[in-house]
């Protein structure tokens, strides 16, 4: 892999971390995000009940810098996986 074959493919991930850093710490991603759920507990006229799991993360806390920490984890690992995906498919259809 050369310089080019880094920056070519470095970039893009730079760039979705970023975004979704910035996202995370300016407060434009909603802390709610069971909105529909929510409404459905609240049409139905129940209490919406907690939830049990507190997740893979919740060693970290919250805040914003737990949240920024996931998300990169997240990306990062979304983008090996989709790699991963397209090199096993492209080896295959050859």
């Amino acid at each position: 892999m050369d310089r080019r074959d880094v920056i070519r493919f470095g970039t893009p991930l730079v760039l979705a971390v970023s975004i979704v850093a910035a996202v995370i710490i300016l407060g434009v991603a909603s802390q709610n995000p069971d909105g529909f759920e929510w409404s459905l507990f609240d049409f139905a006229g129940f209490t919406e009940p907690e939830g049990g799991f507190g997740g893979i993360w919740s060693f970290l806390g919250e805040g914003v810098v737990a949240d920024a920490t996931t998300g990169i984890i997240g990306i990062i690992a979304i983008f090996f996986l989709g790699y991963g995906l397209f090199w096993v498919i492209s080896r295959r259809s050859k």
